[in-house]
């Protein structure tokens, strides 16, 4: 398997967004919105699923290595100091 390069944390979110594959971009947004930002958890979830036990979700995008990509997210995010996945915003007025 070859591994990108990692992700250049002098770029601002938006513009290493714009310059990843689509499928990136979904993980990306599944982090967000399932895992309220946690690589981890994430991480974590797809780690039991494969190994058989239980998750809550099923994250499987072809052609892409989940836990890879997760790794290199975090890695910038730590690195840049600012989160690329953001969980959603509470709704109000519910």
């Amino acid at each position: 398997m070859v591994h990108a390069p990692q992700l250049d944390p002098a770029l601002p979110p938006p513009t290493v967004l714009a310059a990843v594959d689509p499928a990136v971009r979904r993980l990306v947004s599944i982090v967000g919105t399932l895992y309220g930002g946690s690589w981890e958890a994430c991480a974590e979830d797809i780690r039991r699923r494969r190994a058989g036990r239980p998750y809550l979700y099923r994250i499987d995008i072809a052609g892409l290595d989940e836990l890879d990509w997760l790794h290199r997210l975090k890695t910038y995010e730590a690195a840049r100091g600012e989160p690329v996945a953001s969980p959603l915003p509470a709704e109000k007025n519910l």
